[in-house]
């Protein structure tokens, strides 16, 4: 099976073809690429499916020079964002109506365009103090969501 770097030449014909052969030879794997390909086209089964999205959006100011920083304000968002999920109890995207700047005011007292490279450490104690037991929380919340 090609990598899933090369599906993205084929045609819709093609996918189409090589997910049958796939499903065909019950090789899972490949199936599971072929389809996840179509997915992300909209085409074969998925086609006219809306997939909304749900991705963070974080917007750090310009000067902001220390790279360990996004990946750290990006967990505590994250982590964040789980907690008012769990509080919600919701399955929806963790993100909606609540945004960068939401966590940013919330958790540093400011908006994300006013942060410097030394509030990495609030990010980072955040983390220690919220990601481990939240993410245990989280994990059970997922599992009621997927048997929904």
């Amino acid at each position: 099976m090609a990598a899933a770097e090369d599906l993205t030449s084929l045609s819709v014909v093609q996918l189409a073809e090589r997910t049958r052969e796939a499903v065909g030879a019950q090789d899972a794997e490949a199936a599971l690429d072929l389809l996840t390909e179509m997915q992300r086209r909209g085409t074969g089964i998925f086609a006219g499916m809306t997939m909304g999205t749900c991705n963070e959006e974080i917007d750090l100011p310009e000067g902001i020079t220390d790279w360990r920083f996004k990946g750290a304000a990006r967990q505590a968002y994250i982590t964040a964002a789980k907690t008012k999920a769990l509080e919600a109890g919701t399955c929806d995207c963790l993100f909606n109506g609540f945004s960068f700047d939401n966590f940013t005011s919330e958790v540093l007292g400011k908006p994300g365009a006013d942060l410097v490279n030394d509030d990495r450490t609030e990010f980072e104690g955040y983390l220690t103090q919220h990601q481990r037991e939240t993410d245990v929380r989280y994990r059970d919340l997922e599992t009621v969501c997927r048997s929904m």
